[in-house]
Parts: C-alpha cells; structure tokens; sequence
C-alpha cells in the first residue's frame, strides 16, 4: 500500500484554492481567514447555499433557525425552492422559506410539531441538525459514537454516530457533543460544507488527492502503481457500466494479476453492453481503450456535485460502505453533451482504517 499524504499536507492542499483573505472572497465585515470554519463558510457562500445579512455581516455565532437550516439543505441539494402551499400551518405560500420547507417535507428530511405547526423561527439545536442532515443524505450505517455525553436512547444519537464516523461533524475537546445546545451559523456552515464536499475533511482530502495519483497511474498504463492500492483479498472490480456493478456483477483482476493488465492477450467478459445486451469480449487492453480510459479525465481539486446521480445511486447499492471520487468527462456541444462519460475510483477503509481501492465503475449514455 502506498503512503498517503500526510494530514498537515491535506490541509494546505484544502485550502491551496483560497489565495486571498476570507474577507476579501465573500465581503463579510465580521468573516476572517483566521476564523473557524471560514474556508466551508467561503465554499458554501462561492456555491450560492448561504448568505449574509443585508449589514454585510455573516453573524457566524448566532444561532440557525429551523426555516433557515432547511433552506441551506434544500439550496445543497438543489431542491425545488418555489414559493408554495406547505402542509404547516404557520408556513403560508408567501413564506420566504416555503419552497424549501415544502420540498424537505416530502422528502422527509423534516417534520412539524403535533400541532401542525413547523415553527421556522425556532432556532435548531445541534442534535437537531444532526437528525436533519443524516435524512437529507444518505449515510451509510457507524458504529456508535463515543461521546461521553450521548446514549442510545437519545433521539440524535444514530445520526449522530453516523456523521461523526463520516467525519461531518465534531465534538468538543472534553469528548462531549452537546446535542441540546444551539447550533451556530458557523457550526452549521461546517457540517453542511463537509456533508456536501468531502474535501473538508482530513482524511477524504487525503484520499482524494490519492485519486488523482491513481487517474495519472492510469493515464501512464502503469497498472503495477494502481495494484499497490488494491487489497490481497478482494483483488479490483471493473464494471463498464453502473448498472452492470448490481448483483454482484462486473469482472474481478486479483491484486496478482493487475501488474500484467496491459500485456495480458485472453479474452474476458467484463459485462453486457447497456441497451444492446450485448457481451463485452475484449482483452484488458482493448477494454482500457474502448471503456476505462476512452475519455480525457483530469485531476480534481475537490469532489464535486455529480452530474449522474444515479450512477453513484447504483454504486452505492453494490459498496453501500464506499466513498467515491467521480472524474466527469461532460461530452461535446456537437453532440449535444449527450457523449458524456464518467470514471468513478470506488473505496473502501479496511479493518485498520486504511483506504482500499475497490473498482472502477464506468458510464456513458446508451439508447
């Protein structure tokens, strides 16, 4: 396995993309560099998700109200935020918040009170927002969290314990977590940021940049590198197509076996064509051609919203435990973009925390 860039180099890398002050970036009078959670409030900001008060002023200590968490969510994931009926009775049409807390709702990302109330200007605890973001994005299952002040039977807690081994949100250095206090729009910022862009988190930074060193492995054919990041037991997984990695399909190379990927002349099936059904009978080489490599990908400064979620939808259902960085090939305007093409570098940490690549999953339109 190959070292992995070290944690202070992750930091300097995730943040190597903001040249200038924080103040200078979002005009924020009270919002500096030196700030905590400054680069996610910058991101969000750059991102269009967040915004400031009409002073100039973000307020990164006050508390977040219900109404304003969900419209963050809902601008994250690109909601429907049109103005409408909402089954609260106290959210009319004209609500300014009304589209998003109409969407979160039919989502089930949140619910009202017994009452039929949903009180937008109740401002949220930290637990609460725990709860909200672990509905709005599907984490996979944790182990539970070891906050000394947290037990099973406190509402936040699976969630909690779900984003916290994601790394989305922290506690504080005596190990509590504080479910019940107030969040602030800093706090908030910063899960959100890290719920949305894995980049902002240690770890994913590092593992990201370890993408990029695959993508050049790749481009450079030296499949002896990319064996280096592959476990002895469960060997590399290439699937064409998304769909074709469900069930347990696509083609299985042994750790063993990738060093020779080029020079290896035997024929495999490495899955069926989307929309013909035909086989796909090629050697490894051709497959590198016509699937894996057949479009220009290049390195990635952060993860990204992706353009296909219903690839990463089907690469979840097969490695519901993985993170996965996606290099995005949009496609041409002469053909209306309708070329396009993905190659996604599936991981997973083994038992020592120790990320593993897994598969490479392809996709592109089929008819």
């Amino acid at each position: 396995m190959k070292i992995f860039l070290s944690l202070a180099a992750a930091f300097v890398l995730a943040f190597s993309a903001f040249s200038a002050p924080a103040k200078a970036v979002v005009t924020f009078d009270d919002l500096f560099a030196t700030d905590p959670f400054a680069y996610e409030i910058i991101y969000l900001y750059e991102e269009g998700i967040i915004s400031g008060y009409p002073d100039g002023t973000f307020r990164p200590n006050a508390s977040v109200t219900r109404g304003q968490a969900v419209t963050m969510i809902g601008r994250a994931l690109e909601l429907d935020g049109t103005k409408r009926a909402t089954p609260f009775s106290d959210v009319r049409a004209g609500h300014p918040f009304s589209g998003y807390i109409a969407s979160a709702a039919e989502l089930g990302i949140t619910t009202g009170y017994p009452n039929g109330t949903f009180r937008p200007n109740l401002a949220i605890t930290r637990g609460q927002a725990a709860v909200m973001l672990d509905r709005a994005i599907d984490f996979p299952e944790a182990p539970d969290n070891t906050f000394k002040d947290m037990a099973p039977n406190m509402y936040s807690f699976d969630a909690v314990s779900r984003l916290a081994y994601q790394g989305v949100i922290k506690g504080y250095p005596d190990n509590t977590f504080r479910q019940n206090l107030n969040v602030t729009r800093a706090q908030f910022s910063a899960f959100l940021a890290r719920a949305i862009e894995p980049s902002f988190i240690a770890d994913k930074r590092i593992l990201l940049n370890t993408a990029n060193d695959i993508l050049a492995d790749l481009k450079a054919k030296d499949f002896t590198s990319i064996a280096s990041y592959v476990s002895s037991q469960d060997g590399l997984v290439f699937c064409p197509y998304s769909g074709g990695c469900l069930g347990n399909q696509g083609l299985t190379f042994t750790k063993a076996q990738l060093p020779g990927f080029m020079q290896n002349t035997q024929d495999y099936e490495w899955g069926f064509q989307d929309g013909s059904g035909f086989p796909i009978v090629m050697t490894p080489a051709e497959y590198y051609n016509a699937y894996l490599m057949d479009a220009t990908y290049e390195p990635k400064e952060r993860y990204g919203r992706t353009e296909q979620p219903l690839t990463q939808e089907q690469i979840k259902e097969r490695f519901p435990n993985a993170t996965v960085v996606e290099f995005y090939y949009p496609g041409t305007q002469q053909n209306s973009f309708m070329d396009w093409q993905n190659l996604n570098m599936v991981f997973e940490k083994d038992t020592n925390g120790n990320w593993i690549l897994v598969a490479f999953v392809n996709n592109r339109w089929t008819i």
